[in-house]
């Protein structure tokens, strides 16, 4: 026996038994499911045992960690300072499942903020579309009829929950395919072999490549309590989505000219998807996975060639180049008001729906800055209304009250008349 190792194992005891006794973890439900059931370990058996009830002792533990195929949930960040563990919830979502990758303080402020949402998040509105075959993409869903610009056309909860800063903070990919690979074993059947068909890129099957390509980063927290909300090291939480419903399979595909964009919830655990134009009925339902505001070049590895890729380079640097223009206010453009409005018919032409809350909100500044209130206060709704839509690829916290402040008072705004005194 290494003695590195029985260090190792009796951290992990004195974690346990300090995560177990506290009665609010406990017998803290989630969905229904007391949160020592959730604590998963390879062999089956749980981290967190009844009071009174340890469950394994030092001799158990070091026999069970002699085995690969019988190791511990848990692993030690590279720095020692956090302890990461699996946390699964099979019932999560009608039986869709869930399992994170967390310390036990973020899960302890999951259980309370999420207890009652486990079968109350209905992962699909399967009425709005269907499943196509999307050419090389494999899956693809497509409207079923006309769904309005706003519509809410589906809701998700993730089926892999992890915690950015335990992917950053362990350098040994085994521990992260040791641990990832748990995760995925605690999850239902259906679940896992939807895990297995994500698309991780061309010619690869890699577990990392696929939670890499499937998820989504999640800032802030369900509380204002959460550990790491007010720290710029942070990195968040990375929701992990399949796209599938217990009784029909869907995957909403990336595209560099989206028509929905997603929102996260942390009230119910779920990424919301809002159409951010009107979809015709059997049009591909579409979002980003990327900022998509790139020349042709710069996109082409994600995107599929265009036949006006040259066009559409020109109006991309037309883009650049207004936003500088204008948002620069040190200089005094010649048409400050008509430059504006090109910069929103551009957006418009190249199709950037999810981002154009941002030039909305560039041709409310510039009317308000030439002292036309009403056309200003018309852009500045405008703005809002797209960026409360497509979250937060659309318009930053900033510009949103920036916005809402125009319109509690265009007069009162910073930009009233700031063009014609330059």
């Amino acid at each position: 026996m290494h003695y590195g190792n029985v260090l190792v194992l009796v951290a992990v005891i004195y974690t346990v038994q300090v995560f177990c006794s506290d009665p609010s973890i406990l017998h803290m439900p989630n969905g229904g499911q007391d949160a020592q059931k959730l604590v998963a370990s390879k062999d089956g058996t749980g981290l967190c045992y009844p009071r009174g009830q340890l469950g394994f002792d030092l001799h158990t533990l070091q026999q069970h960690n002699r085995s690969a195929d019988q190791q511990s949930a848990c692993v030690w960040s590279d720095s020692r300072k956090q302890h990461y563990c699996v946390f699964a919830d099979p019932q999560f979502d009608y039986g869709k499942g869930i399992t994170m990758i967390t310390t036990a303080e973020r899960a302890r402020h999951i259980f309370k903020s999420n207890a009652s949402v486990a079968n109350r998040t209905s992962s699909a509105r399967v009425s709005l579309f269907r499943t196509n075959a999307s050419g090389r993409k494999g899956r693809g869903i497509c409207s079923n009829s006309h769904i309005p610009a706003g519509s809410l056309i589906t809701q998700e909860s993730p089926i892999l929950f992890l915690d950015a800063n335990w992917m950053e903070n362990t350098m040994s990919e085994e521990d992260l395919d040791t641990l990832q690979a748990l995760a995925i074993e605690k999850l239902p059947e259906i679940t896992r072999q939807a895990v297995h068909e994500l698309y991780g890129g061309p010619d690869t099957d890699s577990l990392k490549e696929k939670i890499w390509t499937n998820g989504y980063g999640v800032s802030g927290g369900p509380t204002k309590n959460w550990p790491g909300l007010n720290d710029e090291m942070d990195s968040g939480m990375i929701a992990v989505h399949a796209n599938i419903s217990l009784t029909e399979r869907q995957k909403i595909n990336h595209s560099c000219r989206p028509n929905a964009a997603p929102q996260w919830n942390w009230d119910i655990l779920a990424h919301k998807l809002y159409a951010v134009r009107d979809i015709a009925p059997g049009e591909e339902i579409t979002m980003p996975y990327f900022d998509t505001i790139k020349t042709f070049q710069e996109r082409q590895h994600h995107c599929k060639a265009s036949q006006f890729a040259d066009l559409s380079d020109d109006r991309i640097n037309e883009i650049v180049l207004l936003e500088q223009s204008l948002e620069n206010r040190q200089i005094a453009p010649a048409e400050p008001t008509a430059m504006a409005e090109l910069l929103v018919s551009l957006y418009k032409q190249e199709g950037l729906d999810s981002f154009i809350s941002k030039a909305y909100a560039i041709a409310a500044r510039e009317w308000n800055g030439a002292g036309y209130e009403y056309q200003a206060r018309s852009w500045a709704y405008q703005s809002v209304k797209a960026g409360l839509i497509a979250g937060s690829v659309g318009l930053k916290q900033g510009d949103l009250e920036d916005m809402e402040a125009l319109l509690d008072g265009a007069r009162k705004h910073w930009s009233w008349r700031y063009r014609v005194h330059q």
